[in-house]
């Protein structure tokens, strides 16, 4: 039995039993006995599980369905998302201290579908209770164990920490699980000390700015902060709900005090946020006094509008009353005063393009300009020092402006403001991006406003690099923000400042998504700060994902089709840039899998043709002769093909596991010249991933009209599940029908929600379905062109991601019905000249459920990392399959007749023809026999009784004339399997038609293509 636990040698306290019956410790940030990256808690499961108890009503026990050893910890009879194994971490984590929390799940066997799991650390102070994920969740199932867990650093002044493992329900149930080789290490931080680098501020012309709350007010992070920032925005303690307390009070958050105190102190601007949201603000600003919503009518208005004015101005005065008038002293310079009120999709009654939160139900339009009125008259006149000129820039910000549609709607309603006198300052853009985000759009979005009478910022920039993170990737985050910054360089005389949306990777609200900012959770600079400064960033490196999956080593695994599902790597020999080879990879826990095409057609001698392949150091060697060199498990089969040759080997792996990266090299060498896929002697990174979803589209024989209703097209159609739980618990699932006919794709999903709810103030909140489909599968992470998210509400109302959104909507015909116990969906998207049978195209499909106008699940067919609105890189792949044509029944002519011209005479006068009858099938091997005739410009030829020299065709048609059935003035129509080419031929078409007989069928008839008679 392994299982060890660490305990901290000083400030140890009683325990406590807590009601879920999980022990807590009553202090905690004691100091560890051990350093950095001790073990602290070690279960193998074997034969116990203590120190873990139960945390709700659940069954904890030892199973034998172990990962490894003799057992593994069995969770049952949970009846919550929270139930779980817990266990008290408050005296084993040291305050500030970084821990690495790790251990692998399954369902147990037989369970359907999968779960998300993932550990929560329930955080206990005297402000409450927090609950802060450990890395992200994982999908769980009965196939097998996947590893979960991540990084976790224990905040100061807690009186309670306690560690658990929760799981997201499946099909509306709560599902047992079972865990196994638990390990937590990690111990005091220790980190290095700020480095002594250039300002970010020191490089532009503009202030840089960067949101906080109070724990980057000292210490380390103050002194980073300092160094590279002129400027702090509040990122949650001056939002609407942050100035009140629960008895309705207006009174500061404590932490707003303390930002603008530190702002004071150290002569830094704030930049304020925000006075007016349809998020965090308290629920009673939109009720009347018994608590009932309020109406539209005159008397309710003016209640809000009263409220809106008062929350202004209590803002404002307590602001200018403890730092002085604005213009003077005081270092608020600029305010959001309205935030994200344009909405993400078209709107009707009226078309003007606004979000309908509860603000526009009750005021309308008008509670903008009512916001920007109330700001001016409290920042820019009531509480401005004398003198001072609109000391308090106002601003309109919003997310998403960076697309084409929204930004659309944005830019119209700004110009809508100003024409009517509106005091808007300035143009916020939040640039909440990632890396498939190319900087071009970001330029096109502060180019389109430059011609307004307003200033611009960018307000909440940050950049995901998508997790695992990777070396790889943090270098190419270092390109992104360079360019970034360089673009931002070129419009300085348009930027009022460019605020970055956290100080380190830790402190993000988008950390699990992969580290977006500029410095790393040891406040050391990342590739990221040297792009932002301009600075020399390291080369790229090679990445690639690898999805799961394996291909024997069988005759056929170079040509396995699993090898066209996805795009290929390529190999380029050095200099020209010519390809030489390209490659595609799988993963299995033991080795991964490579098949690897060669463009060589020149045999080396000597064995000087090969590939080889470098995993993490470990070095095979495949010839081209098939000879392996390489470490214990090393195998590999080659195929000779048109120009070249085709490997497929599998490469040794130890214990790979889902999220893990490896470092890999391809190697071709062709004689003396040796070309790879890195720069030599770099690895690049690959990401093992989930198996590839995917699906086989059928041909529909006829194309099913897009009313809503299920008509008899789908029956043939095969379908998916919607089974990956994004968000929440549970939620509406859908089971999805594709087809396709011509260039077009058709999707059929029926959505199993009972209750059906569009009330939310944002598309995707509402009651959807979304289609991601990447026509071509070219899996390129950012959006391209031909690339499309569409969003089906249940009230068929659409909306679109990323790219040209009216371009988007053209492509798109969609209708829905609402039936019992949901909803159906049915659409038609134009697959822009990239279909056709044995095409693949990537493809995913999502749920959103709403409920109350709020979104609480979402489940979707593919990406498991609910991204796909930032990449293509996880979605599916569909291909493309032609319909099975019926066996024909009878004679059928397979390949045409021919004519077949004279070798001496070609098709002059007096050369022979000769006709081929072409394949013909017949069922039941029935013999077949043909008749021929001859055809000029496509009319029978005739000639008179007496040009026929064939004695037995002569005999024949004399018969006829003598019976009276000949035809009239004796003009016969050629026959027989050979032609002479006569004088009156000479510049038409001949042809020949060919009639195939078989006993108890009907005749058919099929014609050659047409030669020419010419003359000599």
């Amino acid at each position: 039995m392994r299982q060890r636990v660490r305990r901290a040698v000083a400030g140890t306290a009683a325990a406590a039993v807590m009601a879920s019956g999980a022990v807590v410790t009553g202090v905690v940030g004691a100091s560890m006995a051990a350093g950095d990256d001790s073990v602290v808690l070690e279960n193998d499961f074997d034969t116990s599980y203590d120190p873990w108890g139960p945390r709700g009503a659940v069954t904890l026990e030892i199973s034998d369905d172990a990962r490894t050893g003799a057992g593994a910890l069995s969770v049952t009879g949970r009846t919550a998302e929270w139930n779980g194994p817990a266990t008290a971490v408050g005296g084993l984590f040291a305050a500030g201290g970084d821990y690495d929390v790790e251990a692998w799940v399954k369902l147990p066997a037989g369970t359907a579908g999968s779960a998300a799991v993932h550990f929560t650390v329930q955080e206990t102070s005297a402000g409450g209770d927090a609950y802060t994920w450990v890395g992200g969740a994982v999908d769980a199932t009965a196939d097998g164990w996947v590893r979960v867990g991540g990084t976790y650093t224990m905040p100061a002044d807690l009186t309670a920490a306690q560690l658990y493992v929760e799981a997201a329900p499946v099909g509306g149930a709560h599902p047992s699980f079972l865990v196994d080789d638990l390990v937590v290490t990690g111990g005091e931080r220790t980190s290095p000390p700020v480095q002594d680098l250039t300002g970010v501020k020191e490089t532009v012309d503009f202030p840089v700015g960067v949101a906080i709350d109070q724990r980057e007010t000292t210490g380390d992070a103050s002194e980073l902060l300092l160094r590279h920032f002129d400027q702090i925005t509040a990122e949650n303690h001056m939002k609407p709900e942050a100035w009140y307390a629960d008895d309705r009070t207006f009174r500061p958050d404590p932490q707003a005090v303390a930002l603008m105190d530190y702002a004071a102190e150290h002569d830094l601007r704030v930049y304020g946020h925000v006075l007016v949201w349809h998020s965090q603000t308290p629920e009673w600003f939109f009720q009347a006094e018994d608590g009932t919503p309020l109406t539209t009518s005159d008397a309710d208005r003016a209640v809000l509008r009263e409220r809106l004015r008062t929350h202004v101005f209590s803002v404002a005065g307590w602001l200018a009353e403890r730092y002085g008038q604005f213009g003077g002293d005081n270092p608020l310079t600029a305010f959001d005063v309205v935030n994200e009120v344009v909405n993400d999709g078209a709107t009707s009654d009226p078309d003007d393009g606004l979000r309908r939160s509860e603000w526009y139900r009750i005021l309308g339009e008008d509670f903008i300009d009512l916001a920007f009125g109330y700001a001016d008259e409290a920042f820019n006149h009531t509480y401005a020092a004398e003198g001072a000129d609109r000391p308090v820039a106002l601003f309109i910000n919003d997310y998403n402006t960076e697309q084409s549609g929204k930004q659309d709607r944005y830019l119209a309603l700004v110009e809508r403001l100003l024409a009517r006198g509106v005091p808007v300052d300035g143009v916020g853009h939040q640039f909440h991006v990632s890396l498939s985000m190319p900087v071009g759009q970001l330029e096109a979005a502060v180019e389109r406003f430059a011609d307004l009478p307003v200033t611009q910022a960018v307000t909440e920039l940050d950049v995901t690099t998508g997790t695992p993170e990777t070396q790889a990737n943090l270098v190419e985050q270092g390109y992104w923000y360079r360019d970034a910054f360089r673009m931002f360089r070129e419009h300085a005389q348009d930027l009022y400042s460019v605020t970055v949306w956290g100080l380190t990777d830790d402190r993000s609200w988008r950390a699990d998504s992969g580290g977006p900012l500029l410095f790393d959770r040891d406040r050391q600079a990342k590739p990221a700060y040297v792009g932002a400064v301009d600075g020399d960033v390291p080369p790229r490196l090679k990445a690639a994902r690898v999805f799961a999956g394996d291909v024997p080593l069988d005759a056929d695994a170079a040509s396995s089709a699993v090898w066209d599902r996805l795009p290929r790597h390529i190999v380029t020999a050095d200099g020209s840039g010519e390809v030489v080879a390209d490659f595609q990879l799988r993963w299995a826990p033991d080795h991964l899998t490579a098949q690897v095409r060669v463009t060589d057609g020149t045999v080396g001698t000597g064995g000087d043709d090969a590939v080889t392949f470098d995993v993490d150091g470990a070095t095979t060697t495949v010839g081209r002769d098939g000879t392996v060199t390489g470490p214990d498990g090393a195998a590999a089969v080659v195929e000779a093909v048109d120009g070249g040759y085709v490997v497929v080997a599998h490469l040794p792996l130890a214990g790979a596991a889902q999220g893990d990266t490896a470092g890999l090299d391809v190697q071709v060498a062709d004689g003396a010249t040796t070309s790879g896929w890195n720069t030599p002697g770099s690895l690049g990174t690959l990401t093992l991933l989930e198996e590839l979803s995917y699906l086989e589209v059928a041909e529909a024989t006829t194309p099913p009209q897009v009313d809503g209703t299920v008509d008899e097209a789908w029956a043939d159609a095969s379908a998916v599940t919607t089974d990956r739980q994004i968000e929440g618990e549970g939620g509406a699932t859908a089971t999805v029908r594709t087809l396709w006919s011509g260039d077009t794709l058709y999707v059929l999903a029926e959505v199993a929600d009972p209750t059906v709810d569009v009330s939310g103030s944002d598309p995707w909140v509402q009651d959807s379905v979304e289609i991601f489909l990447d026509a071509g599968n070219a899996k390129n992470g950012s959006y391209r062109d031909v690339d499309t998210q569409i969003r089906i509400s249940a009230e068929n109302v659409t909306s679109f991601g990323t790219g040209d959104e009216a371009a988007q909507a053209a492509r798109l015909t969609s209708a829905t019905a609402t039936v019992d116990g949901g909803y159906v969906v049915e659409a038609a998207v134009d697959l822009l000249g990239t279909g056709g049978a044995g095409t693949f195209h990537g493809l995913d499909f999502q749920v959103n459920d709403g409920t109350a106008g709020a979104r609480t699940a979402v489940r979707d067919w593919a990406d498991p990392t609910g991204t796909g609105y930032q990449s293509t890189a996880r979605w599916g792949v569909g291909r493309l399959v032609a319909a099975v044509q019926p066996e024909p029944e009878g004679l059928v002519n397979v390949a045409a007749p021919a004519v077949v011209t004279d070798d001496r005479k070609g098709t002059a006068p007096g050369a022979v023809l000769v006709a081929e009858p072409g394949e013909w099938t017949a069922p039941d091997g029935e013999r077949v026999r043909y008749t021929y005739r001859w055809l000029r410009d496509g009319e029978p030829v005739r000639r008179p009784l007496g040009a026929l020299t064939d004695l037995a065709r002569l005999l024949d048609l004399t018969g006829q004339v003598l019976r009276g059935t000949a035809e009239p003035e004796v003009l016969l129509s050629v026959a027989g399997s050979t032609y002479r080419v006569g004088g009156a031929d000479v510049g038409h078409e001949v042809s020949v038609e060919v009639t195939a007989h078989a006993r108890g069928l009907d005749d058919v008839t099929a014609v050659s293509a047409p030669v020419t008679a010419a003359r000599r």
